[in-house]
């Protein structure tokens, strides 16, 4: 068993927090995260959360059938997943956590992202996905641009790196590191 995997049994007292996943929920998942992070789909075969309550950073870690839900209908989780980015996690406040599969390691491996509920969405004017949320770094420099489309290098410009390895993150999550995930949006 991973150590974290144990570290939230330790937390809740509850030995119904995972449940191994179904091999049609597995082929699902690896349709919609591809075969470069293995590692991670090997972690939803084992440990698929499953009554895994909200977590004191203001996290809930979603099963496998929620992954897809937010991946094919969720904002901005079906915009997302065009670009390899996809949510594995909410927040109290109804944004979400990522996994960006273009930025994997050897061992399948992937970077986590934070993304604001209303980062993007589709503009009717223009027929495109636009970003509406900007770091304000980038502001001045992106709003010259006129309406900011969606593609992989302005998510990559936008949204928030929380840790380059899922493993990693998983180990402070379950750990408590973090207070308030959230903050990673301010």
């Amino acid at each position: 068993m991973l150590d974290f995997i144990q570290n939230f049994y330790d937390m809740f007292k509850n030995d119904d927090l995972f449940c191994r996943a179904t091999d049609e929920q597995i082929s699902k998942l690896s349709s919609l995260f591809g075969h470069n992070v293995y590692k991670i789909i090997d972690f939803y075969r084992e440990y698929q959360p499953n009554n895994l309550p909200m977590l004191d950073s203001y996290v809930r870690l979603l099963g496998i059938d929620a992954i897809m839900l937010e991946n094919t209908n969720g904002e901005p989780g079906k915009y997302l997943a065009e670009y390899g980015v996809y949510v594995f996690a909410v927040t109290v406040g109804g944004n979400v956590l990522c996994i960006d599969t273009n930025d994997y390691t050897e061992d399948g491996d992937a970077s986590v992202l934070i993304a604001d509920s209303s980062f993007c969405s589709y503009n009717q004017y223009h027929n495109c996905v636009e970003i509406g949320i900007v770091p304000k770094e980038l502001r001045s420099e992106m709003l010259g641009q006129g309406v900011i489309k969606l593609n992989y290098q302005n998510i990559k410009k936008c949204l928030t790196s929380i840790e380059s390895s899922f493993y990693v993150f998983m180990e402070k999550l379950s750990n408590n590191e973090y207070d308030d995930i959230e903050e990673f949006l301010e």
